[in-house]
C-alpha cells in the first residue's frame, strides 16, 4: 500500500545517537587508516576541526530548521533550487553504490574467517554473503526506521564497538607485555610525512571515513525533543565515532606491520595474531562473526538513508513516480528495490575484479563524489542563514553570521580542495596505484557521474 503511514513512532536520543555512529563508524577502515601509523592521531584532529565538526554543526542547523522529509535534497533546494538538489543527491546515492562493493567484502572475508578464511579468497563465496547480506539489509528496513534502528543499535554495540574494544585491549596488552610494536611510537611519528604531494593525497582517504553525519537527517522530524536530542546525538556519536576510529586503527598498526596488512581483514588479522600467541584461536570465529554483524549493522543504516532522498525528489518529478511507493513501515520501498538490485549488477561484476586491488581507488571517487554533495551543503546552510532567516532554528552554527562563515566556509574550502587533490596519484606504502592510469580514470569517473544529473533533470 502506498503513502506515508500517518503516524511515526518517535526515535529515542539514545537511537539516534546510535544510527549516527553506526553510519559513520565501519570496521572497512581501520586497517586503511591504520597504515599511517601513529601519524593517524595528526590527521585525524585536523579533519576533524575542518570537516567532520562542520559537517555536524551544519547538518544539525539544517536538520532542525527543514526536519522534514528528503534531508540534503531538501536543504539545497531550498538554498539552491531543484536542479542543484538533484546533483547534491544524486552524489549521495551514487558514492553509496561505490561504496557498497568494497564493505561487502569485509562482510564476506569476515563470515570467512568462521569457517575457513581461504573462502574469503574465492569469488563465489564473496558474492553469495554481499548478495545475502545486502538483500538482508534491505528486506530489514521494509519495516521501518523504528524496527530497524533498534536492530542497528544493537548490531553496533556487538558487532563493531565491543571487537574494536577488545582490539584496543589485546594491543595495549601486547604492548605492556613488553613486545615489538610493528609502528615507531616516539612522539615524532605524530605528525605525518607529507614531503610530497602523493603522500598529502594519501591522508585525504580519511575523508571518506568521517562521512555520514547527515544522512540521519531524514530521520530528525521523528525525534521527541529535536532542540535537545538532535545537536547532543551528533555530540555523543561525533565522541564515539572519534575514539573508535582513531584507538581501533592504532591496534591495527601496532601488531599488523604496514606491508602486511590486508584492506579487507586487517582488523580481524589483530585478533589473528595475538590469539595465536596465546593459544586461543578457537576465539576467532567468534570475534569474526561479532565484526560480521557490525558491518550488517552499518550497511542497513546506508540502506535506507539515501533512498528516503530519492523518494522525496520523485514527489516533485526528478525521477518515476513509481519510486514514491513506500511500504507500510514507511520505507521507500521501490527505491530500496532498484538500489538492491543494482548493487546486485555490481556484486556480480565484481567476481571478475580483485577489489583489493582496487579498493583505494574506489575509496577515493566515493569520496570525491561524496565532496561535490557536502560542497553544496555547506553554500546552503549559508545562503540559507541569508535569505529565509525567518525559518525558526533551535539550534544555530555558534558564533553568528561569524561562526557561520567560519565552520561553514572552512567546510566549503576543504571539500572543494579534497576533490582537486584526490585527483593526483597517491604516495602511500600500502596501496599499490599505477600512476599512469589513476589520474585519467578517477577523472573520467568523476566527470561522468557530476553531469549524468544534468542531463537526467526531469527526463526521466
Amino acid at each position: 500500500m502506498s503513502g506515508i503511514p500517518k503516524k511515526q513512532k518517535t526515535i529515542s536520543l539514545f537511537m539516534l545517537a546510535m544510527m549516527n555512529t553506526a553510519v559513520v563508524v565501519g570496521l572497512e577502515g581501520l586497517p586503511e587508516v591504520g597504515g599511517f601509523g601513529l601519524s593517524l592521531i595528526f590527521c585525524y584532529a585536523v579533519f576533524t576541526l575542518i570537516y567532520f565538526l562542520p559537517v555536524g554543526l551544519v547538518a544539525a542547523e539544517l536538520g532542525v530548521g527543514w526536519p522534514g522529509e528528503g534531508g540534503v535534497y531538501r536543504w539545497v533546494k531550498e538554498a539552491l533550487g531543484e536542479r542543484m538538489a538533484f546533483l547534491a543527491i544524486w552524489c549521495q546515492w551514487l558514492q553509496i553504490l561505490v561504496w557498497y562493493p568494497t564493505v561487502l567484502a569485509v562482510c564476506a572475508v569476515s563470515a570467512a574467517y568462521m569457517f575457513d578464511p581461504t573462502f574469503g579468497e574465492k569469488a563465489w563465496f564473496v558474492l553469495l554473503v554481499s548478495l545475502a547480506i545486502f538483500w538482508f539489509a534491505t528486506v530489514i528496513n521494509f519495516r521501518g526506521i523504528h524496527e530497524s534502528g533498534w536492530i542497528t543499535s544493537f548490531l553496533l554495540i556487538v558487532g563493531t564497538l565491543l571487537p574494536v574494544i577488545a582490539a584496543i585491549g589485546l594491543a595495549g596488552w601486547w604492548l605492556l607485555d613488553g613486545r615489538e610494536s610493528a609502528i615507531p611510537l616516539e612522539a615524532s611519528a605524530i605528525i605525518p610525512d607529507i614531503s610530497s604531494i602523493g603522500q598529502f593525497v594519501g591522508v585525504l582517504a580519511i575523508f571518506s571515513f568521517l562521512s555520514g553525519l547527515e544522512v540521519n537527517s531524514v530521520h530528525f522530524r521523528n525525534t521527541k525533543n529535536p532542540q535537545r536530542d538532535i545537536p547532543l546525538s551528533l555530540l555523543i556519536s561525533g565522541a564515539l565515532v572519534l575514539v573508535v576510529s582513531i584507538l581501533g586503527a592504532l591496534s591495527v598498526a601496532v601488531l599488523v606491520p604496514v606491508d602486511s596488512i590486508n584492506l579487507a581483514s586487517g582488523t580481524l588479522q589483530v585478533f589473528e595474531k595475538v590469539f595465536d600467541v596465546l593459544g586461543v584461536n578457537w576465539l576467532l570465529p567468534v570475534i569474526a562473526g561479532c565484526a560480521l554483524l557490525g558491518m550488517v549493522g552499518h550497511i542497513m543504516i546506508w540502506v535506507i538513508g539515501p533512498t528516503e532522498s530519492l523518494r522525496v525528489a520523485a514527489k516533485d518529478g526528478l525521477i518515476p513516480k513509481t519510486f514514491q511507493k513506500m511500504t507500510k513501515g514507511g520505507a521507500p520501498k521501490n527505491v530500496m528495490l532498484l538500489q538492491a538490485v543494482i548493487v546486485s549488477i555490481i556484486c556480480l561484476l565484481g567476481m571478475l575484479i580483485d577489489l583489493n586491488s582496487v579498493f583505494y581507488v574506489l575509496t577515493m571517487v566515493s569520496a570525491q563524489i561524496y565532496l561535490v554533495m557536502y560542497a553544496l551543503m555547506f553554500v546552503s546552510v549559508i545562503v540559507l542563514r541569508f535569505t529565509k532567516p525567518e525559518i525558526e532554528r533551535s539550534f544555530r552554527i555558534p558564533g553568528g553570521k561569524t561562526g557561520l562563515w567560519l565552520v561553514a566556509g572552512t567546510g566549503l574550502l576543504a571539500s572543494v580542495l579534497g576533490i582537486c587533490f584526490m585527483f593526483v596519484p597517491p604516495d602511500m606504502q600500502d596501496v599499490a596505484i599505477n600512476a599512469t592510469w589513476f589520474t585519467p580514470v578517477v577523472l573520467g569517473a568523476f566527470a561522468v557521474i557530476v553531469v549524468t544529473p544534468f542531463v537526467l533533470y526531469k527526463r526521466m
